[in-house]
């Protein structure tokens, strides 16, 4: 197969330009028979060969068929080309990744909330079906704009059946994206919802103040960081940041998995809680750190 694949017909799709470039996938703009446009994955060329790489892609395609949900990427269709190369196709999106957006904006609690409820949403239909995400990150969601913002959570290449899929080899074990890895996570332990709730707690930290809460120069001390380093409160980078808000953020990033909110249901829980507490003056500032 060539290296790009632009121009090629595949499985029925006309393939057009290249989207974007992930760890072990390519996603590029398509159009089917009837001229509809579509998204489409396929696993990348340096990975033909590698069973573990195949393996996954697969379980990411049987996860993605199995969630349906309004706010979870909807799989379309899946097949292969020329025996070798896997690939499936989903809806594309007339929007934005939430990183393109983080870009271009800055968030208010408010603002914020708009994401982070649908956000939650999709994680909490998730765990229900025993699937743990594990790469939880702003380039893995995406917002499409209509009467109202809509997120999809998409790309469950490191998606896991908790307590089913428990096998763990050792290249499974530690990867993902250290700035949002769980400590757990890094240190190779097995899937469990509470690693989800503490990356959806360091996306939810970088949204309310434009910053992630370890950003090292190295991707290891990144990693060594979320293990050993306490979280800086946001109420030490700006003495405005609301305290109810502040209390509800740090316990989903607790070090130890034990000492975070159980599971997705209390953690919206505890969110609808500390946003009932807010003024409207609170809900519309942007909080950011103070020099």
């Amino acid at each position: 197969m060539k290296n790009s694949l632009t121009g090629q017909d595949i499985g029925g799709y006309k393939i057009g330009p290249l989207l974007g470039v992930g760890g072990m996938g390519e996603v590029y703009q398509a159009t089917d028979t009837d001229g509809k446009p579509v998204a489409i994955k396929f696993l990348r060329n340096d990975f033909i060969g590698d069973t573990g790489a195949q393996a996954r892609f697969v379980r990411e395609i049987r996860i993605m068929e199995a969630l349906k949900h309004e706010n979870i990427m909807p799989i379309m269709g899946h097949g292969i080309v020329n025996g070798e190369t896997l690939y499936y196709t989903m809806r594309l999106i007339n929007g934005m990744s939430l990183t393109t957006m983080m870009k271009r904006q800055r968030f208010t609690p408010r603002s914020a909330w708009i994401i982070l409820e649908q956000l939650f949403r999709a994680l909490e239909y998730g765990h229900s079906q025993s699937v743990v995400h594990r790469d939880i990150k702003p380039d893995n969601v995406f917002i499409e704009r209509h009467e109202k913002l809509h997120v999809f959570l998409g790309d469950f290449g490191l998606g896991k059946r908790s307590g089913i899929d428990n096998t763990l080899t050792e290249a499974d074990a530690a990867i993902g994206t250290p700035h949002y890895m769980s400590p757990e996570a890094i240190m190779g332990e097995r899937p469990d919802p509470r690693a989800d709730i503490y990356s959806v707690s360091v996306l939810a930290y970088e949204l309310y103040l434009g910053q992630l809460p370890f950003n090292e120069q190295f991707a290891h001390s990144t990693a060594i960081a979320h293990v050993t380093k306490p979280v800086p409160k946001p109420t030490a980078l700006n003495p405005d940041f609301p305290p109810a808000l502040e209390a509800v953020l740090l316990k989903g990033l607790e070090k130890k998995a034990t000492n975070r909110q159980q599971d997705m249901g209390e953690l919206i829980t505890g969110y609808l809680n500390a946003y009932d507490t807010l003024t409207e003056e609170q809900l519309d500032t942007v909080y950011r750190p103070v020099e």
